[in-house]
């Protein structure tokens, strides 16, 4: 007797439904995507008790007539692709002709739609249709998802509470939003609306609408294209930051996917500026070739694999990389501190203008002012007693607090710097350009150091002992699992020579996996430039803190320490003024100046 059985449409319907209806925001995407696919211009979710009693998509798409509209509800059935060559140039977000089937085969489901010329009503409850007849003849579809997983009762067991399935769907929807800003999209539940777009086509005020304004201003708008990817979008300066990459939006070809190289790459670009467990929002649009990508690899349809992955990485790494440096990141441009500069034999210096790209809806339109930016190169300071003799006359100085915390001021504005994250970005900015610039300076040492490991640690620091040495360290063997340097880089400071080559021999010990030399380095020059940084809660001279804050503002990027902290805070007088009342006051006072 035969142990294989061959499985009934319905049995068939329901498996294929777990794998492509898993939840209420799977639905809603799903239907969502129909009408996008339809030439919608409009659409609304309606939601009852978060989509478990009652999901209603109504758009003003193009309609159905009503043959398709029996069609549809057909398993593999699709207007999207004809053929197997379609596969490979998918423009439409639908093409399996699975997610009707599917989930009308576990939900009670009504059609109403209208092409122009056929009006159709169609309910089909577990796969089977009920009653078809004359619909509303109003433009576009209406489809009904009530009852869902009523007759999968495993299914509706697992779904979550009310609040997460609906924030699952408003998540959904947010990202499909910004995947069309063309599209005006309301969800409404329980007769509430909760979320809106207007349908602008204006990706910036999508942002707004559906982040905030306080998000909006952050953004930092990119732009890029080679021979196989354009790419626009906005990603966050660091001033915004998220504890997961949920916010980590990527759309190709106005589908919105998740790429785990694609993430990665993001998350590099953000490398050094950003605290490794915080991520960046980002809203980038990828648009490419569809030969070049494959869509057709999980049956959500939110994974996709690219032929060229190098291509596209690059080019994001590089332009993300290069738009936080060149963008003021949220900080006033320091016009004001560095006006009387004049280094002439900076290779960096250098003035932009630009106008600001804000968007009309939210800001009074302005302009940047200057912003200099200055070599890592150590320059001399000459010391009197009362006065230090700087070109930089315009940061002054106040002092310390809680010896952590260094407070200054120019004309208009007050500062606060952490002078442990001022100072190792500095280092590590400085260590940077020195090992970039391939001229090793090296120190020999008078008492060379010793350093003694386990035999698993020796025979690790043994295996990439030469990118020790290419750093410029003279080391060599000597006695059992022992090493002794007889010399190091000259970007090392005199007193931090131990920890900081410890720090290098223990960097190779802890690295798991590929060695990547790159990172390897990179490490280095923040793990040193963090040893040979001024401690918090340290006295510091006046002529010390004018240095630290001159040797910041040198820096390409002088907002954040390597670990992506951030080295000060800006305090200007307008906004002191509120905070303590000053302004309102004069202004309900009569008085021209309360100052």
């Amino acid at each position: 007797m035969s142990k294989i059985n061959v499985m009934n449409d319905e049995l068939i319907n329901k498996i294929a439904a777990g794998e492509v209806v898993e939840r209420i925001c799977n639905v809603v995407k799903e239907l969502v995507e129909n009408s996008i696919d339809a030439g919608s211009k409009n659409i609304k979710i309606e939601l009852i008790e978060s989509g478990s009693k009652s999901i209603k998509i109504v758009d003003d798409g193009i309609g159905m007539s009503k043959e398709d509209s029996v069609l549809c509800f057909s398993r593999h059935a699709t207007s999207k692709i004809k053929n197997e060559s379609d596969l490979y140039f998918i423009n439409t977000l639908g093409f399996r002709g699975e997610a009707l089937a599917a989930i009308a085969a576990v939900s009670n489901t009504y059609l109403d739609t209208f092409d122009g010329k056929e009006s159709t009503m169609i309910n089909i409850k577990a796969g089977k249709i009920i009653s078809n007849k004359t619909g509303s003849k109003r433009k576009g579809t209406i489809i009904e998802v009530k009852e869902l997983f009523y007759n999968t009762p495993a299914r509706l067991k697992f779904m979550k509470s009310p609040q997460t399935e609906l924030s699952n769907t408003v998540s959904i929807i947010e990202k499909i939003a910004l995947s069309h800003p063309n599209i005006s999209f309301t969800i409404i539940n329980d007769n509430k609306q909760i979320f809106k777009t207007t349908g602008s086509n204006d990706l910036y005020k999508t942002i707004f609408e559906i982040f905030g304004a306080n998000t909006a201003k952050n953004m930092i708008k990119i732009s890029c294209e080679n021979y196989d990817y354009i790419i626009n979008g906005f990603i966050s300066n660091i001033n915004l930051s998220k504890s997961n990459r949920n916010n980590m939006i990527t759309l190709v070809n106005g589908r919105v996917v998740t790429n785990k190289d694609v993430n990665r790459c993001i998350k590099d670009a953000y490398h050094r500026v950003l605290a490794d467990n915080k991520y960046p929002i980002v809203v980038i649009n990828i648009e490419t070739d569809p030969t070049l990508i494959d869509v057709n690899i999980h049956p959500t349809k939110q994974d996709i694999k690219f032929s060229k992955i190098e291509s596209l990485t690059d080019l994001l790494f590089n332009t993300i990389r290069n738009e936080l440096n060149n963008s003021d990141n949220g900080f006033k441009p320091y016009k004001e501190s560095f006006n009387n500069y004049d280094y002439k034999n900076s290779y960096n210096n250098y003035i932009e203008n630009e106008e600001d790209e804000i968007n009309p809806y939210l800001f009074k339109e302005e302009k940047h002012v200057e912003e200099i930016r200055l070599d890592l190169s150590e320059k001399e300071i000459n010391y009197e007693e009362e006065d230090v003799k700087r070109e930089n006359k315009f940061i002054k100085p106040v002092g310390l607090a809680l010896g952590t915390f260094l407070i200054a001021e120019d004309e208009d504005t007050m500062y606060m710097f952490d002078i442990h994250a001022a100072d190792e970005r500095h280092n590590y900015e400085y260590i940077v350009d020195q090992i970039e610039s391939k001229k090793v300076y090296t120190t020999n040492m008078l008492f060379p150091i010793t350093l003694e490991y386990s035999t698993n640690e020796f025979m690790r620091i043994k295996e990439h002992i030469d990118e020790i040495k290419d750093l410029g360290i003279n080391v060599e063997e000597f006695d059992k699992n022992t090493f002794k340097i007889y010399s190091h880089p000259s970007w090392i400071k005199e007193g931090f020579e131990y920890d900081s080559i410890k720090k290098i021999f223990d960097l190779v010990c802890e690295h798991k996996g590929k060695f990547d030399k790159a990172k390897f380095v990179d490490n280095v020059c923040a793990s040193v430039a963090c040893k040979m940084s001024v401690k918090a809660n340290t006295h510091i001279s006046y002529e010390e803190q004018v240095r630290i804050i001159d040797n910041l503002f040198k820096c390409k990027f002088p907002y954040t320490c390597p670990h992506g902290r951030p080295t000060h805070m800006k305090y200007p007088l307008i906004e002191l003024e509120k905070m303590f009342k000053r302004v309102n006051f004069s202004k309900e006072m009569g008085y021209d100046d309360e100052r």
